[in-house]
């Protein structure tokens, strides 16, 4: 599919939509898909519109599984990516004293489930070093699991996994979070698992998180004691059973749909975005110009992220804003811009125009 063909394949929008890092926007055949199922359901049952939807669910299952190197059998799907990475942490092979490589930048809600699993468990949480933006500088020799988000919530850089994985060598595995980075960024093999959404970048509907477990991996990994799987082995014994099959069923129309052509695209509108709202109402933009990725986050000496987002969305622009408790190197609330292939420069002028009016 084309990037024009893909971009018009969305619903309209009703406002100026620039927070695909919280929702992208879906397209109207995944939106359609989704209300056939559900039709379906009340026509034959539930189970019975389960089994008649297999192959599409699987056919998504493919195309996840293709963006990570990988295969559709290893693809497992839940209600979101934190419930993706809370089940491969619970079932990951860790004795007590294990050491853990997490980053300053980790999602707090996986931050707060390392944190908890560490106590109780007797593992060491070792904090990687990294640079000025979050990014990893170097890997210590000695870790039994490495795992951090690509592409953070709250910052629109990307990780050097390629390095990191070099790094690693046969050593400790990497748990990749790639909820905000599949969709936008390359997305590297050789993970030992990927843990996402469906939501963000790739188009998706909410209510839909997956993972993508490297088969070397899988056989290792004990069953999630909360799941009762209809499935003994291979990465789908993960698969939340009681599931919301319609969202699935949008989220492999919208993975199907998906296009690595849309990758410069959307790393193009990131690096304009963050030229023209460098300095607009006194916000300042945190990442470097050329980083390919489409999110752009903005701190202001005095105005208020949460309240600029909410004067804005009055003026029909749509933006996104991080709280301090999204990340452990968040201090302030800050403003969160993030760009798809739809975005036109059109689009970035009326909001910088607009955060001027709304920072004063």
């Amino acid at each position: 599919m084309s990037v024009h063909t893909w971009v018009t394949a969305r619903i309209p929008a009703g406002v100026v939509h620039l927070d695909v890092a919280g929702c992208g926007r879906i397209s109207q055949a995944a939106l359609d898909a989704q209300v056939a199922h559900l039709h379906l359901e009340a026509e034959v049952g539930g189970y019975e519109a389960q089994t008649s939807a297999a192959s599409v669910v699987d056919g998504g299952r493919a195309a996840l599984g293709a963006m990570a190197g990988l295969g559709g059998g290893d693809v497992a799907f839940s209600e979101s990516a934190a419930v993706s990475f809370a089940t491969l942490i619970d079932a990951w092979p860790l004795d007590p004293g294990s050491r853990i490589g997490t980053v300053p930048g980790e999602y707090g809600g996986n931050a707060r489930v390392l944190r908890d699993r560490a106590h109780r468990r007797g593992w060491r949480l070792v904090t990687l070093p990294v640079d000025e933006f979050g990014r990893v500088t170097d890997v210590p020799a000695d870790l039994d699991l490495v795992t951090f988000p690509q592409v953070a919530s709250q910052r629109g850089v990307d990780q050097p996994v390629a390095d990191v994985l070099g790094a690693l060598g046969t050593g400790a595995p990497l748990l990749l979070d790639v909820a905000q980075s599949m969709g936008q960024c390359e997305v590297p093999a050789g993970c030992a698992a990927y843990v996402g959404t469906s939501r963000k970048w790739l188009c998706g509907p909410r209510g839909v998180g997956f993972a993508v477990i490297n088969p070397e991996w899988e056989p290792r990994l004990a069953d999630p004691p909360t799941l009762v799987p209809a499935y003994t082995s291979g990465a789908r014994r993960f698969d939340t059973p009681e599931a919301h099959v319609a969202g699935r069923v949008g989220r492999a129309h919208a993975a199907r749909a998906w296009s690595p052509a849309l990758l410069p695209v959307t790393a193009a509108a990131g690096a304009a975005a963050r030229v023209l709202l460098e300095g607009a109402g006194g916000w300042s933009v945190r990442e470097p110009v050329d980083a390919p990725t489409g999110i752009t986050t903005l701190r202001h000496p005095t105005a208020d992220a949460f309240a600029t987002r909410a004067a804005l969305l009055e003026r029909g622009v749509l933006v996104g804003a991080v709280p301090v408790v999204r990340a452990d190197d968040v201090d302030v609330p800050l403003l969160r811009v993030s760009t798809a292939a739809w975005v036109t420069p059109g689009h970035l002028e009326t909001l910088a125009t607009a955060l001027v009016t709304c920072s004063r």
